[in-house]
């Protein structure tokens, strides 16, 4: 199945090179490879949400936790760490009684924010989609033969 985009090409900020092309041409299965390496730290649902988020400008902690529901102190603490590390994220510390740290994207961080929003983007568009696709799968008689997440 060939996926066509909902909006013209002409506002497409990525090239419009095809996608199995763009994708042959990285060798990003290769674990040694640079981008596949990179992916691993910025490809999972709790960075995904951290961009989003810090896209909408500076945000403490508590306002991060707020807002990304369901992740763990554990979970955002290290997550903001990996992406501080990595450079996507800026940390300040103001030196204040208690002291108050803020997050906000650096201009690497900001880059990512539109390749994030094309995922966003289609997955608003494709959320029946999926979710028919789910219903038929589970609707087959020897869907019971395989593992279903939790």
């Amino acid at each position: 199945m060939v996926l066509e985009p909902k909006r013209p090409e002409a506002e497409l900020s990525y090239p419009p090179q095809p996608a199995l092309a763009r994708i042959a041409n990285m060798g990003i299965f290769d674990t040694q490879c640079e981008g596949h390496q990179l992916l691993e730290k910025i490809a999972n649902k709790w960075t995904i949400l951290l961009v989003y988020a810090l896209a909408q400008g500076k945000k403490r902690y508590s306002d991060l936790k707020q807002q990304i529901v369901g992740i763990s102190p554990k979970m955002l603490i290290q997550n903001l760490r990996n992406l501080e590390r990595s450079g996507l994220i800026k940390r300040e510390v103001y030196p204040t009684v208690p002291p108050r740290v803020d997050y906000s994207l650096t201009q690497l961080g900001e880059s990512l924010t539109e390749p994030l929003a094309v995922l966003g983007e289609w997955a608003y568009q494709h959320i029946s989609d999926v979710d028919a696709a789910i219903e038929e799968y589970d609707s087959k008689p020897n869907a019971e033969d395989f593992w279903h997440p939790k």
